[in-house]
Order: C-alpha cells, then structure tokens, then sequence
C-alpha cells in the first residue's frame, strides 16, 4: 500500500489523537458526529438514505451543531 500525503509521518502513525465518534439523530436525520465541547459536535458523515437530506446546508460536514442529548 502507497500513502500519498503531505502529513509527517510522525503525525500518521501516531496514537495520540483517538476521534470519538457519536452516532445522533438530528432534526430526523442520522449522521456521525464528533464531539467538540460540550452540547457542541461536527458533523462528519450523513447516514442517510434520503437524497434530499444530502442536499440541506444546515447539515453538511463540517458544521457544527448545538445539540444536547436526550
């Protein structure tokens, strides 16, 4: 396997930074989200199968969303 990147290698292989990852549901749509601070995420995937939900620039990756689980 060929790694093509401009990030050091010391970056890469480091175990430093662990992503937590949550799966949430908001405003009726799933996506994968990484938390930020507190009641503060990103969003980093949609998991939709609506194509319209891809479509909304509320909800694109990337943004960040005020939201407190239930």
């Amino acid at each position: 396997m060929v790694l093509w990147t401009i990030m050091p290698m010391e970056i890469l292989l480091s175990q430093e930074y662990q992503p937590n990852y949550e799966e949430i549901e908001y405003a009726g749509t799933k996506m994968l989200v990484e938390k930020t601070a507190d009641n503060e995420y990103r969003i980093v995937r949609i998991l939709s199968t609506d194509p319209r939900d891809y479509l909304r620039n509320d909800i694109q990756p990337g943004a960040v969303l005020s939201y407190e689980p239930i």
